[in-house]
């Protein structure tokens, strides 16, 4: 986890960020105050494409740091989208500095107008369940801007806390339990000594299969671990599975992608060849060719494929506050994601075709892989992460 932040004087608050001044002082409202962030309509095609670009751009930079972080062997798992909605909240009550240092890490081209509005479409996917919130210091009195804009772009205004710690901590979990509709039970267990800004997120999508798969099917096969003996683990198999899938010789990497409910898809991007780490694969990866990686999944047809894959179920708590550290002095930034892909399907009960001949084209993920949940129509990451373990 990147560091704790470093404590900044009360002063900077009061300029060019969401506070105003504590009372007896008379330090002048920030130029522009009065005025909305956003002074646009209805977000354009254009705009929503150039936040989901932002977004792919985002997720790999975020998923790369993430990487460098952790242990070889750790999984990892994140909402770029759900990330991303919680520092831009930030952005509408900062100054211009780090206005513009939260702007560049979550990759918003400079002079892209109505960020907050574009950003807020592409997060009403359905079936996700995505919330950010900010609780503050009661002494931290915030600019009228700032909430009304917070109402306006996120349905949510910043939330004072009451200085008891224990009833705070409901409170916060409170919102969270609500926010993931009953799903995460809890995201923080204790609070900072005399927190001033909290940032929380929280995001949780069951995602279902377009075509279900058959739990009779699911069996014991070896996972392979560089460094580490074969662990057996619950597979998915299926001889005739719809997989969207291509090797790209220069990376030796086999992408293949499944269809979810939803709009959504499965991407998996699994190195080839001798087993080494994932990091040579992690490294070797840039933003557009990350997402040329996406999309050309995203146009490949689906044909019968020779399926196994493990199953996913992954809960990770990340500190966000190296990414939040500026002028704001936010103390607490965290993020929880939950993914679950199993057997299950929403039509579980639809037509299975029998099983016949095995096919050539094959697709195991039975060696440490990436993963992106994509967003068909939005063109952007719903999750993205990495399976090292699947029983951890």
């Amino acid at each position: 986890s990147p560091e704790p932040p470093t404590r900044v004087p009360h002063a900077p608050l009061t300029q060019g960020t969401t506070a105003v001044p504590t009372p007896g002082t008379d330090a002048p409202p920030c130029p522009g105050d009065e005025e909305p962030a956003e002074s646009c309509g209805e977000p354009t095609g254009e705009q929503r494409a150039a936040v989901a670009e932002a977004l792919g751009t985002f997720a790999l930079r975020f998923y790369q740091h993430m990487a460098a972080a952790a242990q070889p062997d750790a999984n990892l798992l994140f909402s770029p989208i759900n990330v991303a909605v919680g520092l831009s909240h930030l952005l509408l009550g900062e100054g211009p500095p780090t206005q513009e240092r939260l702007a560049a890490l979550l990759a918003y081209p400079s002079g892209l107008d109505c960020v907050h509005g574009a950003l807020q479409q592409l997060a009403s996917a359905p079936g996700l369940f995505s919330a950010a919130q900010i609780f503050h210091h009661p002494e931290l009195h915030l600019r009228p801007r700032f909430l009304n804009d917070s109402l306006r772009f996120y349905g949510a205004l910043p939330d004072a806390l009451s200085g008891n710690e224990s009833l705070d901590l409901q409170r916060i979990n409170a919102w969270v339990r609500e926010a993931s509709k009953g799903l995460l039970p809890t995201l923080l267990s204790a609070l900072p000594p005399e927190p001033r800004l909290l940032l929380l997120s929280a995001v949780h999508l069951r995602a279902a299969w377009r075509t279900p798969l058959d739990r009779k099917k699911t069996v014991l096969l070896p996972f392979l671990r560089p460094g580490h003996p074969p662990r057996e683990v619950p597979t998915m198999t299926s001889a005739k599975y719809p997989v969207a899938s291509f090797t790209d010789s220069r990376l030796q990497v086999q992408v293949g992608r499944l269809e979810l409910n939803g709009g959504l898809s499965l991407v998996v991007l699994m190195p080839r060849g001798p087993l080494e780490p994932l990091e040579t694969l992690e490294r070797a990866l840039d933003a557009p060719t990350f997402l040329a990686l996406l999309r050309r999944a995203a146009r490949t047809p689906h044909r019968p494929t020779a399926l196994s894959l493990p199953r996913l179920r992954l809960d990770l708590d990340l500190d966000l506050c190296g990414l939040a550290r500026g002028p704001a002095a936010v103390d607490t930034a965290r993020h929880r994601a939950v993914l679950a892909l199993d057997e299950a399907g929403v039509e579980a009960a639809a037509a299975m075709a029998t099983s016949v001949a095995r096919s050539a084209l094959v697709l195991e993920a039975l060696r440490p892989f990436l993963f992106v949940l994509w967003h068909n129509t939005g063109d952007f990451p719903v999750f993205m992460g990495r399976l090292s373990d699947p029983q951890p």
